[in-house]
């Protein structure tokens, strides 16, 4: 069977969602049909491939434990003849804790390289996949199954560029980050802004990360401090990263005048960045942590100033949304005329 044309629609493939039809299209196309299995015939040796996230995992548990299974997971035929999971990890690992003994599958006939991208296209239409598990996935077919990044893009639907950004996304990762993302034990957020670190500095940020128990912002913050610092500045930060942070966001970060800008441009160039830092602050005033620090009384004194801030937010986002547009065009017809 020809791997590639299995899945040569992956939007197709992925807009097959499981659902419940009492078995009907058993041996149809490329499904064998819906059937019971233990949970020791699901093997899951693509879960490295898929983030765990311990509090999806608990809903889901949750859920199973109150309604059962309402939907069927999907898997596929593996050479030993056994069955390898494609979608849904979260249920299948929520039954092995709760005790489960089997689970209602939806079983399709598929290749190595097209499970692969099915695992994808299955997932991309609930949009519950994140472009690092789409890298490690492109990855996987580059790296082990020989594909070029032609042939991936082709294979999923998407162009060679989207294929080069998720593969040097995963590769400028190191083995330890990969797998604290795959345990869930850092977010998406932190995994990102640690590629931006170099390789050799990735395992060092990362224990800090974890020592001082920072927030996917402060990783953010703390990345951005580093890069716009010396090799020994860096160690000063990365030696007592909170009181550096705690400097940073005391005051904004100042704007060097752009040579290339008139005095206006120059202007909104300042406003522009002050916005930006306070926007930042107030993303972190308002997490869990500091609502939970708030008494009753505050609350009652805040919520005008809530509602006031957010209607001058939405203002500004859409006169921005309004430029960004306006520049976009004026961009355009620049490129065009040159």
């Amino acid at each position: 069977m020809d791997e590639r044309k299995t899945v040569e629609e992956p939007t197709r493939i992925a807009a097959e969602r499981p659902h419940d039809d009492g078995g009907q299209n058993a041996g149809s196309g490329n499904e064998y049909g819906e059937q019971m299995l233990s949970l020791e015939e699901i093997g899951d040796a693509f879960a490295n491939l898929r983030v765990v996230n311990p509090h999806a995992e608990k809903q889901m548990s949750a859920s199973l434990e109150r309604y059962g299974q309402m939907s069927p997971v999907v898997v596929c035929r593996n050479a030993e003849g056994g069955y390898e999971l494609l979608d849904g990890f979260k249920r299948l690992r929520a039954s092995r804790a709760l005790g489960k003994i089997s689970l209602r599958v939806r079983a399709l006939k598929l290749g190595v390289r097209a499970a692969k991208a099915a695992l994808l296209c299955l997932n991309w239409v609930a949009r519950s996949v994140n472009d690092l598990e789409e890298g490690w996935v492109v990855h996987a077919l580059c790296r082990e199954d020989g594909l070029t990044q032609v042939e991936v893009g082709h294979l999923l639907g998407r162009d060679r560029s989207w294929v080069s950004r998720r593969l040097s996304l995963v590769e400028r990762l190191s083995d330890e980050v990969q797998s604290q993302l795959r345990l869930g034990l850092i977010t998406g957020t932190m995994g990102r802004e640690l590629a931006r670190v170099p390789r050799g500095t990735q395992e060092r940020v990362l224990a800090v990360v974890s020592e001082q128990c920072l927030g996917s912002r402060e990783v953010v913050l703390l990345v951005d401090l580093l890069l716009a610092s010396s090799r020994e500045k860096q160690e000063q930060i990365l030696r007592s990263p909170r009181e550096a942070l705690s400097a940073q966001e005391k005051s904004p970060a100042k704007v060097v005048r752009d040579p290339r800008l008139a005095k206006v441009g120059n202007q909104l160039l300042v406003e522009l960045s002050r916005m930006e830092w306070v926007c930042a602050r107030i993303v972190s005033a308002v997490g869990p942590p500091g609502l939970s620090q708030l008494r009753p009384a505050d609350v009652l004194v805040l919520a005008p100033a809530f509602g006031q801030a957010y209607r001058a937010g939405h203002r500004a986002s859409q006169a921005l949304k309004d430029a960004l547009s306006a520049v976009q065009g004026q961009q355009d017809d620049i490129v065009q005329q040159s």
